[in-house]
């Protein structure tokens, strides 16, 4: 009897959290993963930066800053900046994060952070991200997007 009743209050249970939002997840990310049932997709972003000429440039700043589109009790909107990461002797950057898929106002920033050590001063850019453009890259949400930059210089 203590079985039987152990298992219908685990069931009741489990329906009545599932239904409130909660989950567990086994990924690194548990996180991000679910936040009170609101879904949330991870992005790969990764390009390289070029200067005008099409020569990559190394040690470039890039990074994504998600302005959340609800506003906060003070009428500001949110802003998080994602870890930065710098381009390589190639030019190449690889960016991941996780956010709700396809919120409209995510940005990709570049900088030359460095000054003339990396083969000149270049001008700071700001990309919108499209989320359109992004590939799906398994039965998750999972998705990949290459993004190329040009920089100018001073």
């Amino acid at each position: 009897m203590k079985v039987r009743f152990n298992r219908w209050y685990n069931a009741v249970l489990a329906a009545l959290m599932s239904m409130l939002g909660y989950g567990c997840s086994s990924s690194e990310d548990s996180a991000d993963a679910l936040m009170y049932g609101v879904p949330v997709a991870g992005y790969q972003i990764k390009g390289q930066v070029t200067d005008e000429a099409g020569t990559p440039v190394q040690g470039i700043k890039t990074s994504v800053k998600i302005i959340m589109s609800s506003p906060s009790a003070d009428g500001k909107k949110e802003v998080y900046a994602r870890d930065s990461v710098l381009t390589d002797a190639s030019g190449k950057y690889d960016i991941s994060f996780a956010t709700t898929p396809g919120n409209p106002e995510t940005k990709l920033i570049v900088e030359d952070i460095d000054g003339v050590a990396n083969g000149g001063e270049f001008l700071s850019d700001t990309l919108d991200i499209d989320y359109e453009k992004a590939v799906h890259m398994d039965d998750s949400y999972r998705y990949e997007l290459n993004m190329n930059v040009k920089l100018k210089k001073r």
